[in-house]
């Protein structure tokens, strides 16, 4: 039981940082798009 839980608490662990990284890349990403999508609109 504990063995599992250990396993458990670890992905979850690996999970959130594989979801920092994909959010590191796509802010630059984001912030482009919505700063040339605000200057097309006015």
């Amino acid at each position: 039981m504990l063995n599992t839980r250990s396993q458990l608490r670890t992905a979850s662990a690996l999970r959130s940082v594989a979801a920092a990284r994909v959010n590191d890349a796509c802010a630059p990403i984001s912030f482009y798009f919505g700063y040339w999508f605000s200057h097309w609109r006015a």
